[in-house]
């Protein structure tokens, strides 16, 4: 017996995201969101990560409080920009490799990403501020990978890819022929 999608707690469908990423995102597209319900996706996504942040980060109490608000209204701008423009990308470069999905699917993969590796960002963090122990740069490499990992198993399903691997292969070819050509044209401070 299988259970309906909008009866499942929202905690059991982000533990999906992580365990069955391609099922997770296959549920979370059914539920067909819309922008308000994916907004809050990343709402939430944005506040995770600040709250880590604010738990684990500079507390910035020698520079008063003034710098902080901005530095969560620049979270909060980065994460709502990161929605949209990486909503764009995606969709743009998976049509063009044949890709199915549609605008509002894109959005929703990327709000749902965002929910999902919400906690990942934080990780990140206590790795670099432990950056001499091994087991931190471990826990940095593997958070990072799961990051692309789940990205990659969201948009092979959103666009009905059939391989996870081969989208991942291809995000890497893609961030590498964009690392080459960014440092070609911006010089390197020796």
């Amino acid at each position: 017996m299988t259970q309906d999608n909008s009866s499942l707690p929202l905690g059991v469908m982000v533990a999906e995201g992580y365990s069955a990423p391609r099922q997770s995102m296959a549920r979370v597209l059914a539920l067909r969101p819309d922008e308000s319900e994916r907004l809050l996706m990343v709402g939430i996504g944005i506040a995770v990560g600040a709250l880590g942040f604010a738990l684990l980060g500079d507390r910035g109490e020698e520079s008063g409080p003034q710098p902080i608000i901005v530095q969560y209204l620049a979270t909060i701008m980065t994460g709502l920009f990161q929605y949209y423009v990486l909503a764009r990308i995606i969709g743009f470069i998976a049509r063009a490799a044949g890709g199915v999905g549609d605008q509002d699917a894109d959005r929703t993969l990327v709000a749902w990403w965002a929910l999902v590796t919400a906690p990942l960002p934080v990780i990140m963090m206590v790795a670099i501020q432990n950056v001499e122990s091994p087991l931190a740069t471990l826990f940095l490499f593997g958070a990072a990978i799961l990051t692309m990992v789940l990205l990659a198993a969201y948009i092979a399903e959103t666009h009905g890819f059939q391989s996870t691997a081969r989208v991942c292969g291809a995000m890497i070819g893609l961030l590498m022929v964009f690392s080459f050509v960014l440092t070609s044209i911006i010089p390197v401070p020796v």
